[in-house]
């Protein structure tokens, strides 16, 4: 059951709900009119705005999108009572409505699917509530299992957010207005040119691809230099880049009513063991 029933609300404080995205290794400068969109929605219905834009260039390289859940977990147990995630190549129309208008009763996690018929991670929504942190947790903790070939998608974390969300109750399909992936003719409140057919352009693909490739090489590079084993950083780069991402970015991890936030000293391998 769901912790508490959701009541109808009035329009959401800025001190409860925390809009975000990452734009690491080249994305803060390419998709800034993306992230001013994002500031512009966040600021119009009172809502926290963040951009996790340091270090310029994350060691995690691609795999830095991890960081939208262990970030996400953070928020909601700090208190945030809504968390929306958006990617940074993710641009959010003037038209776009409150998030309220899309809650529902025993739902807490809110996403739409892209142009393969599966969960896109590119925009989620999630609701404060024991289910939704511990579907966090469960996702962060099995991230170096591997999942079926109807979930994988080659890369990052949306494998196993679509893994995860198969046949859970508390999930809600949302309708593709939320996170257009593939249609130009779509009246949408968010348009997302990731890989899929809106980024029809041979600049924009060729763009995005390199900043791609570099990020991933540049990070391959830093993990040969490094003094730690190759198998120590598999399984602590995600939670040393998020406690070094809280640092840069305490509000996180102290809601915004906090007048001067600090740096929890629980780190966060303790906190996803809870």
């Amino acid at each position: 059951m769901i912790e508490a029933p959701f009541q109808a609300e009035k329009k959401a404080s800025r001190h409860t709900t925390l809009v975000f995205s990452i734009a690491l290794n080249g994305y803060q400068w390419r998709y800034f009119k993306h992230l001013a969109s994002h500031r512009t929605y966040a600021q119009k219905h009172g809502y926290h705005y963040e951009v996790v834009s340091k270090p310029f260039y994350s060691p995690m390289g691609i795999n830095c999108c991890w960081l939208k859940l262990t970030l996400m977990y953070t928020a909601l147990r700090a208190g945030y009572q809504q968390v929306m995630f958006v990617d940074a190549d993710a641009f959010i129309n003037d038209t776009c409505p409150p998030l309220n208008t899309l809650f529902v009763p025993a739902k807490s996690i809110y996403m739409a699917k892209g142009y393969s018929h599966r969960f896109n991670s590119g925009v989620m929504i999630i609701r404060n509530c024991p289910q939704a942190r511990n579907w966090l947790k469960r996702i962060i903790t099995h991230r170096h299992d591997k999942v079926e070939p109807q979930y994988d998608v080659g890369w990052g974390e949306n494998s196993h957010v679509i893994s995860h969300s198969e046949g859970c109750r508390f999930v809600k399909e949302i309708p593709q207005e939320w996170n257009n992936t593939s249609s130009d003719y779509l009246t949408d409140f968010i348009r997302h040119r990731n890989y899929g057919p809106l980024r029809s352009g041979s600049f924009e693909r060729a763009t995005h691809y390199l900043m791609f490739v570099l990020a991933n090489k540049i990070a391959k590079l830093q993990r040969l230099f490094t003094k730690k084993r190759k198998t120590s950083r598999r399984d602590d780069l995600l939670l040393e880049q998020t406690q070094k991402t809280l640092h840069n970015f305490p509000n996180f991890c102290h809601r915004a009513i906090n007048k001067s936030p600090q740096i929890t000293s629980s780190p966060l391998n303790s906190r996803l063991a809870k």
